[in-house]
């Protein structure tokens, strides 16, 4: 197959806060951009804001469900059809549930598999698809988004302060823990072929939180912050970097210190 000499990066959960960031960082490296989130109304705001400020910029959107093999094969195929190679895929795509007390067994189990299915499945299925070609070309980045809960607990004491006994599901850390473990899996499988595999893993990233909750946070980071988003795109600029071809199986850590102590 040939495929066209630009390059695209395929970004999940473009809709969301840093999911805009992704998509910066990879329009930045002047690449191509596949956009996707089930959110219509959002993704549609977001790739109109993004084709103003990248107006040469190829820019393409994907409605799919990546929780669907069927969808995932389909956008695939697609953007084979259209002879794309997507050198870049970042795993962006989460569930991260509202502060809200929710003790219905039926409802955790309903969201338990909502959430691992968005995290984890949909991750694995756009990896095996999307790395097919990398393989071919023996070139490839993939980013996978966990969190600083990948390899620490979540302080519980913050949440049930700020939000009236909400406590933070074990799913997400479930989900954020399985993402490393599938860096590393894949870093080793697809290193033969130059293909790089990372995760990244911020801290809370600054989004007009409640107060109460944002100086809870800041006193477990000993640089006195939540992240930035610029903290997380620089990360991604560097990691797409195509000088960058020797770090892989990583999980790079953004939280200010916070889980050196």
């Amino acid at each position: 197959m040939k495929f066209n000499d630009n390059k695209y990066g395929l970004v999940t959960g473009a809709a969301g806060l840093l999911g805009i960031e992704h998509c910066k960082s990879i329009l930045d490296a002047n690449n191509g951009l596949i956009i996707n989130d089930i959110d219509k109304k959002k993704l549609i705001k977001v790739f109109k804001s993004l084709k103003k400020n990248y107006p040469k910029s190829n820019i393409l959107k994907s409605f799919s469900n990546i929780t669907s093999e069927k969808e995932v094969q389909t956008l695939y195929k697609s953007l084979n059809e259209k002879n794309i190679f997507v050198r870049i895929l970042i795993n962006n795509a989460c569930l991260d549930p509202k502060p809200k007390k929710n003790t219905k067994k039926n409802s955790i189990i309903k969201t338990w598999n909502e959430e691992l299915d968005v995290g984890l499945k949909g991750s694995y299925y756009l990896t095996e698809y999307f790395s097919q070609n990398m393989k071919k070309k023996k070139d490839g980045c993939i980013i996978n988004v966990a969190s600083d809960l990948s390899v620490i607990a979540p302080n519980q004491k913050i949440y049930k302060s700020s939000f009236k006994n909400f406590v933070k599901p074990v799913t997400y850390s479930v989900i954020k823990h399985g993402l490393i473990g599938m860096t590393k899996y894949y870093a080793s499988l697809f290193a033969e072929y130059n293909i790089t595999c990372n995760a990244i893993s911020p801290v809370g990233v600054f989004n007009n939180q409640k107060k109460k909750f944002v100086n809870e946070l800041i006193k477990l980071i000993p640089m006195k912050r939540m992240a930035n988003k610029s903290d997380i795109k620089n990360t991604v600029d560097f990691l797409i970097d195509k000088k960058q071809k020797f770090i892989t199986g990583q999980n790079i850590i953004i939280d200010g210190g916070r889980t050196i102590i």
